[in-house]
């Protein structure tokens, strides 16, 4: 069985599945994998025509609390600031509407079936007003779930919320310091965090209406309890034993009262054994994945191995994308788990898959006028992102253009070599017609002259792309036959 099926097995009822992200930076593929796991779960519940609904959120009404150095100059005085408050790099709306917008395209693309919700918004409508409520008058009960997990005492004059202060607008700087039932007393203090410094304001205010925050372990608790949360999992930083999720996870059973969600934690994508970070420029953003990768491709990378197993994927390994897209095609003629694999991965409809492989489609595409038949044989939709593959991740040996003058390894073919080329293959260059049956006769023609196979296609692939091997010889003559008549003839002079 599937092990998203399995996961599901036993459910029953109805169902909320909810994932969220926080949108206060780039896109990293990594943060794709949490919408696409939930979204197949979504999808196998109504197929068991279980009452589901799937809602996604966007969390920004979080504060800055750290920047990329691109943005350090126009915004670090923004820092502590709600990222819905704070404006955008480009000056068009929120920070958090700038970079939340890029994952919705991205989560548009890859066919999520979620209701989208922004959690500043929810804030300010008062959907969370009961739970600010509870946690305040429970506040005792959640400093006993942070002693007992974190094994140490929390203070008493520590409330489980921060609210905007009204001079300086920052969150992260406040310091709630009593709740009488229907307002807070606060303090903006100037040095709470080490990355924002407030402004020194003191006052009192009512917490509710969008003027203050839970903070995060509190709050995704308090999401659950809000909407009735059954299924959400967590990625291995936050799904660990001892971390946010433990910690939510208490607090619904305690504080709220409730079950927590069916909990699974998923694993992240690697290269050479370490955390992919697209801020330290190691790994793809979602954008870049995207480019190589079909949505349903993607989708099929997200979820054919189960999620608890971290997942190698270095774009720039030599066949991991062209294996990766080998491994869809398999999938969709299989008959197992890989198939139903494939079978979640389908956007708006089951996609024909073409039967040509990526890697020869790697190869077509660096051919000049190939486009009727790469049209023919149904892969016109891979060619786009095969052609993006070959131009910023194939490594070298996979590229190959036609040069312009003898290449220089060239010049090492044996006399017999250059014979070849002169000799037989530029006399039956205009008389040859279809380029699978001129290939053909490449391996007799070599018997002929006492060469070996190998011998002869070196010869070709030298002298006309200057690297010892290359694709389908035959075709490269027939997409090249001026260049391929002029340089045969040229070597042998």
């Amino acid at each position: 069985m599937f092990w998203a099926d399995k996961l599901l097995e036993n459910r029953s009822g109805r169902q909320i599945v909810n994932d969220s992200w926080t949108p206060s930076g780039i896109v990293h593929m990594g943060s794709l994998k949490g919408p696409v796991i939930h979204d197949i779960l979504f999808k196998i519940l109504k197929e068991k025509k279980t009452d589901v609904k799937f809602i996604y959120g966007f969390d920004d009404a979080d504060p800055i609390d750290g920047l990329p150095p691109d943005l350090k100059k126009t915004h670090s005085k923004y820092l502590g600031v709600p990222i819905s408050i704070a404006p955008a790099p480009n000056g068009k709306g929120s920070f958090g509407d700038y970079f939340g917008n890029k994952m919705k395209k991205l989560l548009d693309i890859l066919g999520i079936d979620a209701e989208f919700y922004k959690t500043s918004i929810l804030y300010k409508e008062g959907k969370f007003d009961d739970a600010i409520r509870h946690v305040l008058n429970h506040s005792q009960e959640i400093r006993d779930v942070y002693s007992s997990i974190y094994k140490k005492e929390i203070a008493k004059d520590w409330f489980p919320l921060q609210v905007i202060c009204p001079s300086c607008g920052k969150l992260s700087t406040t310091r709630v310091t009593s709740w009488d039932g229907e307002e807070v007393s606060f303090s903006c203090e100037k040095d709470l965090v080490e990355w924002a410094q407030g402004c020194g304001e003191n006052g009192t205010l009512s917490p509710l209406n969008g003027a203050s925050k839970m903070p995060y372990k509190v709050e995704w608790a308090a999401k659950w309890w809000t909407f009735g949360v059954t299924v959400e999992g967590a990625g291995k930083d936050h799904a660990s034993a001892g971390g946010t999720y433990d910690v939510a996870t208490q607090i619904i059973e305690k504080v709220f009262k409730k079950e927590p969600p069916l909990k699974f934690g998923y694993e992240f994508f690697l290269i050479g054994g370490k955390k992919m970070s697209s801020s330290k420029g190691v790994g793809l953003t979602g954008e870049e994945l995207l480019e190589v990768l079909t949505p349903q491709v993607a989708r099929f990378l997200m979820i054919k191995t189960r999620p608890e197993q971290a997942v190698e994927f270095d774009p720039r390994s030599p066949d991991i994308i062209p294996r990766l897209y080998d491994d869809y095609q398999i999938a969709a003629n299989s008959k197992d788990d890989f198939n139903r694999a494939f079978m979640l991965s389908q956007t708006g409809g089951t996609e024909k898959v073409p039967e040509l492989r990526f890697w020869s489609l790697a190869q077509w595409i660096q051919f000049p006028d190939m486009d009727d038949k790469i049209r023919n044989e149904g892969i016109q939709n891979w060619a786009p992102y095969a052609k993006k593959w070959i131009e910023n991740y194939a490594p070298d040996d996979i590229k190959f253009s036609i040069q312009e003058n003898i290449p220089e390894q060239a010049k090492g073919l044996t006399q017999k070599q250059k014979e070849f080329l002169s000799k037989k293959l530029l006399p039956e260059i205009d008389n040859a017609k279809d380029p699978d049956e001129y290939q053909r006769n490449i391996y007799e023609w070599a018997k002929e002259f006492g060469l070996s196979s190998a011998e002869a296609f070196e010869a070709i692939y030298k002298s006309l792309i200057g690297k010892g091997y290359g694709p389908k010889a035959a075709w490269l003559i027939f997409k090249h036959k001026d260049t391929a008549k002029k340089r045969f003839h040229e070597i042998a002079a």
